[in-house]
C-alpha cells in the first residue's frame, strides 16, 4: 500500500469518524407527542399515566400490572391450555375446539414488555381472535424475565417452544409462523434468525411489529420519543436493555440490528408508527430484509405511539391495524 493511499484513508477515516461524532452530538428536537398524535388516539394518551421503571419497582410493576389485566370472557370457539416444557418453563396453547380433518398451520406468538414485563394472558383476547380467524393453533411462551433471567434465557426458551410447536402432532410443519410484539418482536427477528443459522424449524413467515431491535438507542426516533414516559421512551429503553443484557455484549440474536447477513430468512410483514421510538430501526431492518432479496410488506402508521393498538384497543385505528396484521398472517397461512 503506498504512503498517499495510506494518508488518504487516514484523512477519509477521519472525516468519517467527525461525521459520527457530529451526528451523535447533534440536538435533536423531542417530538411533542400531544400535538403530532392521531385524532382517534388523543383522547385516551391524554389520560395515559406515566412510567417510572427501575429495579427497585419493577417487582410492583409487575405486580400492578397483574391487578389490571382484562378478564378473559370464555370464548366456545376457542380451547385454552397451560403445557409444561422441559420442567423449565410452560406455553399457553391456544386452538380451535372441536376435531380437525387435517393439520392446522402453527404461530409461535412471543409477548413484548422489554424483556422485563409482560406475560402470555395478556394476549389472550388477540390470540383467540388470531386462532378464530387464521385457522391455527397459537404457541405462546411464558418465558423468564430480565434481569433475574438475562439473555439469552428467553431468547433459549422461544427455540424451544417453537421445536415444541413444529413437533405438535396436530400442526402443519410446512405452516409454522412467528410473530411478536415489541421485544416480543424482537424475539420474532432473532427466532427466525437463529432457526436460519441453525436450519432448525422451518419458518414460512415473520411478523415483528414495533420491534425492539437495536441495544445502542441511538436512532433519530428513540431522540424524539426521549423521556415522555406516557408511551415508551429512551429512558426506559435503555433501563430494560440494560437489566436484560446484564453487563453481556450483544451479539445478532440479542439485538437483531447488528446482523449484516439477512438473506435466506422467511417474507416478513413489520408494523410501527411515526410516533413508535423503534420507527427507524425497524425501517433500518425492513430496508435490510428487502436488500438481502427477502420480500416485506411494511406497514408505517402516521401518529401512532408504542403498542397504540394494545393499550388503546377501542380506538378506529387500533382496530385498522389489528385487522391487517391478522388478515397478513392470514394470507401466509392459507
Amino acid at each position: 500500500m503506498s504512503k498517499n493511499f495510506c494518508m488518504i484513508f487516514i484523512i477519509a477515516l477521519i472525516f468519517s469518524l467527525a461525521g459520527i461524532v457530529c451526528a451523535e452530538d447533534k440536538e435533536i428536537k423531542a417530538w411533542d407527542i400531544d400535538k403530532m398524535i392521531h385524532k382517534d388516539l388523543k383522547s385516551y394518551f391524554t389520560k395515559t399515566p406515566e412510567m417510572n421503571i427501575t429495579p427497585e419497582n419493577l417487582d410492583d410493576i409487575r405486580k400492578e400490572s397483574v391487578k389490571t389485566r382484562p378478564l378473559l370472557e370464555n370464548d366456545p370457539a376457542v380451547e385454552i391450555s397451560d403445557e409444561l416444557i422441559n420442567k423449565d418453563f410452560s406455553v399457553r396453547v391456544y386452538k380451535p375446539k372441536g376435531k380437525h380433518n387435517k393439520k392446522l398451520p402453527g404461530l409461535l406468538w412471543i409477548h413484548g414488555g422489554g424483556h422485563i414485563l409482560g406475560s402470555p394472558e395478556d394476549n389472550d383476547s388477540l390470540m383467540c381472535e388470531i386462532v378464530k380467524r387464521v385457522k391455527c393453533i397459537v404457541v405462546q411462551p411464558d418465558y423468564d424475565l430480565a434481569p433475574e433471567y438475562p439473555y439469552p434465557t428467553d431468547l433459549n426458551q422461544c427455540m424451544e417452544a417453537l421445536k415444541w410447536l413444529a413437533d405438535n402432532s396436530q400442526v402443519d410443519s410446512n405452516k409454522i409462523a412467528v410473530a411478536g410484539m415489541s421485544a416480543g418482536g424482537g424475539l420474532t427477528a432473532a427466532v427466525t434468525l437463529k432457526a436460519r443459522d441453525e436450519k432448525g424449524v422451518k419458518i414460512c413467515f415473520q411478523m415483528p411489529l414495533y420491534p425492539m431491535l437495536d441495544y445502542r438507542s441511538n436512532t433519530t426516533s428513540i431522540y424524539q420519543m426521549n423521556s415522555d414516559k406516557r408511551a415508551w421512551c429512551r429512558e426506559l429503553n435503555i433501563t430494560a436493555w440494560a437489566m436484560y443484557l446484564g453487563g453481556k455484549q450483544p451479539d445478532i440474536y440479542a439485538s437483531p440490528a447488528l446482523a449484516e447477513d439477512l438473506s435466506n430468512l422467511p417474507p416478513a410483514y413489520i408494523m410501527v408508527g411515526t410516533l413508535d421510538p423503534f420507527r427507524d430501526e425497524a425501517i433500518n431492518y425492513a430496508q435490510k430484509l428487502m436488500q438481502a432479496g427477502v420480500p416485506v410488506e411494511f406497514h408505517v402508521i402516521p401518529g401512532v405511539t408504542h403498542a397504540f393498538e394494545v393499550l388503546y384497543p377501542d380506538a378506529d385505528i387500533s382496530k385498522k391495524a389489528r385487522n391487517e396484521y391478522i388478515n397478513a398472517l392470514a394470507n401466509a397461512l392459507k
